[in-house]
């Protein structure tokens, strides 16, 4: 039985319990800061790397770096989930300002519906008025909500 293939007894819990997803996300920004601060560290000490053999510099290195190595696991850590908490914070103002939008368009609708019906009897009550002036008969039956519709 291979090493991947074995059966995990008893799953450890992270040092920082971070979320499962977003693992690859921690342990990305991990390396990349580990590699800038391993950067900046060597440039800063390059002048003590000159003089001294390369154990010498990596011990250097090691003791400057091992300050940092904690720093950069909290800020991943802190990054990732202040990214997460400000997704969380825009797909839920996004969800707001969907069902506000749809409430607003349901009222325009609802009105300009019952503007085409008003305009609709207006005219309908027009036209009653100018016939009984003239005298004439008027069978035209009132507009109905379903007039509206079409």
């Amino acid at each position: 039985m291979a090493l991947y293939e074995r059966p995990i007894i008893g799953e450890r819990e992270d040092l920082l319990s971070v979320l499962r997803d977003l693992r690859p996300y921690y342990f990305s920004l991990l390396v990349v800061q580990l590699a800038v601060w391993g950067v900046v560290v060597f440039l800063s000490e390059r002048s003590v790397c000159i003089n001294e053999d390369i154990a010498g510099c990596t011990v250097t290195i090691g003791l400057k770096m091992s300050g940092l190595v904690p720093l950069s696991l909290i800020t991943s850590v802190i990054l990732v989930d202040a990214g997460r908490y400000l997704m969380v914070l825009l797909r839920n103002s996004r969800e707001r300002l969907i069902t506000r939008a749809k409430i607003e368009a349901n009222a325009e609708g609802k009105a300009e519906g019952a503007n085409e019906m008003h305009a609709k009897w207006s005219a309908w009550n027009v036209r009653r008025i100018e016939h009984e002036r003239r005298g004439e008969p008027f069978d035209v039956p009132p507009p109905s909500p379903e007039d509206c519709d079409r």
